[in-house]
């Protein structure tokens, strides 16, 4: 059995949230790799308690992340819960019009907690441009580096 953690239904619940909450502007798939990390790493970039623990190796999710998006993108696509059009700079997605009535029924601490995250990771790095959105996760993945190391040099207690 596949883990529902990361797949193309938690993922496209991840997109769907940020890219309702930055809703008329339409995004591209970098910036949404960005937001998304954002989103579940918050605290790392000064917001409120991250979605997901602070494991030493956060940083290389960004590695994966471009692909799990992309899959989390066609399930809402297919749905036309987001629209997806070309622009000068590329594609970009768009909250489509049933994107909001779906997320409304979403009742749980976690999409709450989601949609508290999306809104802080879009009004914190809405009008950035996407080398400042690197440069302040770039930042913070430096300080990633040094608690790996910390985490590895440290005895293991069984």
């Amino acid at each position: 059995m596949l883990s529902p953690l990361n797949g193309p239904l938690e993922t496209a619940v991840r997109v769907l949230t940020l890219l309702a909450e930055a809703y008329p502007d339409s995004l591209d798939l970098n910036q949404l790799v960005l937001l998304d990390h954002g989103l579940l790493h918050s605290e790392d970039l000064g917001g409120p308690p991250s979605l997901h623990p602070p494991v030493p190796i956060r940083s290389s999710e960004l590695g994966v992340k471009r692909q799990q998006l992309t899959h989390g993108l066609e399930v809402l696509t297919r749905v036309d819960l987001v629209e997806m059009g070309a622009v000068a700079g590329g594609i970009h997605f768009i909250a489509a019009e049933g994107a909001h009535p779906f997320l409304s029924l979403l009742e749980t601490s976690y999409a709450r907690a989601l949609a508290e995250r999306a809104r802080w990771v879009v009004g914190r790095f809405r009008g950035l441009s996407d080398e400042e959105i690197r440069s302040a996760i770039r930042e913070v993945s430096g300080r990633w580096a040094e608690e790996f190391e910390n985490f590895a040099g440290e005895e293991q207690h069984i």
